[in-house]
């Protein structure tokens, strides 16, 4: 069911791009802060008002915000190709997470502060927390994280290709092969890759036919170059190394976006880390059916519950 959209601000960044988010407040004393960064074509109201209370339920406050190029924070492409999600290089999403740390999350911050990303959200925050160690963060839950895509024969050579369209053929703009504007198989529930939850499914397409402003569509050329590149970047051991706060990673095994074959020897890398598989989830795991979303939820809440007291503790790998 589609809501009105959420009370939310902007937050204005020195090249003059906004990024939209939204603030949950807890209504006792906070256990602490959540960041959330939700997943490409994602928006705050598609699952994350879900979220957002939930953890305020769990006594934490919560920001969330939309990455530049989807949502209502700025795009980089204006009149028809404004739906095309495009990104000029992916340091943008780094430098837009760095600016909204600095200047929204330190000004009203109740520490520990946890941060979530999902899929290319979780990327990002991995990213930064490996190449910035924020001092104030103290963990990480990911879901679905986009480490690697699926098919590493088809990763490279989808690099090769995408170098060449946009380094020869200035494509950067046009859309990936398979990718177009949002509609045709973006509504066809049956086999698709997210979610067995068909009302859940069908939200987004919902939210997009009432507030058309929303309407993100698949990826270009540029983009997936820069993603394949940043993937690159992250995929070694000396960078997730870099990681040095615990982080839990749920996955489902029926994952055909981010595989849980390709990303976990990456996510392995990590130096405190717990992987998790939720057996017969697709992709977006908290917008799954609700067993599965409960079992995401009952391993969250073990990961939270280490800073019960403030007190942080390391997360014991899997063995």
């Amino acid at each position: 069911m589609v809501q009105d959209l959420l009370p939310h601000f902007y937050l204005t960044l020195k090249d003059g791009g906004r990024l939209r988010y939204a603030q949950f407040a807890a209504t006792l004393k906070p256990k602490g802060t959540v960041l959330v960064v939700p997943g490409a074509r994602e928006f705050i109201e598609k699952k994350y008002i879900e979220c957002g209370r939930l953890l305020v339920e769990k006594g934490y406050r919560v920001f969330i915000y939309e990455p530049r190029g989807q949502g209502l924070s700025s795009r980089f492409l204006d009149g028809p190709l404004r739906q095309r999600a495009h990104v000029d290089k992916f340091s943008t999403y780094l430098d837009d997470l760095r600016a909204f740390y600095e200047s929204v999350l330190c000004r009203a911050l109740c520490e520990p502060l946890i941060v979530h990303g999902h899929s290319l959200g979780a990327h990002i925050l991995l990213r930064w927390l490996a190449e910035d160690k924020p001092s104030k963060v103290s963990g990480a839950f990911l879901t679905s994280p986009m480490v690697s895509l699926s098919g590493m024969a088809a990763h490279m050579a989808g690099f090769g290709i995408s170098w060449a369209s946009v380094r020869f053929f200035g494509h950067e703009t046009i859309y990936a092969p398979m990718q177009h504007d949002f509609g045709g198989e973006d509504l066809v529930f049956a086999n698709n890759p997210l979610t067995q939850d068909e009302s859940r499914f069908r939200m987004m397409a919902d939210y997009f036919a009432a507030y058309p402003q929303l309407t993100t569509g698949g990826v270009t050329w540029g983009w997936m170059l820069e993603a394949l590149t940043s993937m690159n970047t992250a995929q070694t051991w000396p960078y997730l190394q870099g990681v040095e706060v615990p982080v839990l990673a749920l996955m489902g095994d029926q994952d055909a976006v981010t595989p849980p074959l390709e990303i976990l020897p990456f996510l392995g890398m990590i130096r405190d880390v717990r992987t998790q598989l939720i057996s017969g989830a697709r992709h977006d795991l908290l917008n799954e059916t609700a067993p599965l979303r409960e079992e995401a939820w009952k391993h969250i809440d073990g990961f939270l519950g280490l800073w019960g007291n403030k007190d942080s503790r390391p997360y014991a790998r899997t063995a």
